[in-house]
């Protein structure tokens, strides 16, 4: 037998389930757009660290170049210095990016 209290709760029931169900709904979607963005800076990393690669090499190049060019010691410190200002900056810039 269904009484006014069973009817009630049941009702009360349905509400809850229905509040549950919409929270469910916006985390899936916020959920969703939290994925893409995921998959976003995961591109951007993988940019980054293929620029930090190629700067690297360009490093290599330069140093070389420094080497065979006989210029003098402290023209080589200070292009080294600056080299490795560079080298700090693009490491700082890929560590902001892994902390994503």
């Amino acid at each position: 037998m269904v009484t006014n209290e069973n009817l009630r709760l049941i009702k009360q029931l349905h509400e809850q389930l229905g509040d549950v169900l919409k929270s469910f709904n916006k985390l899936k979607e916020e959920n969703a757009k939290l994925n893409l963005r995921y998959q976003q800076i995961q591109v951007e990393k993988q940019s980054a660290i293929s620029e930090c690669e190629t700067l690297r090499e360009q490093l290599k190049t330069v140093n070389l170049a420094q080497t065979m060019s006989g210029k003098s010691d402290q023209d080589n410190r200070q292009i080294k210095l600056q080299i490795n200002s560079y080298i700090k900056e693009i490491d700082r810039c890929l560590a902001i990016l892994n902390k994503d």
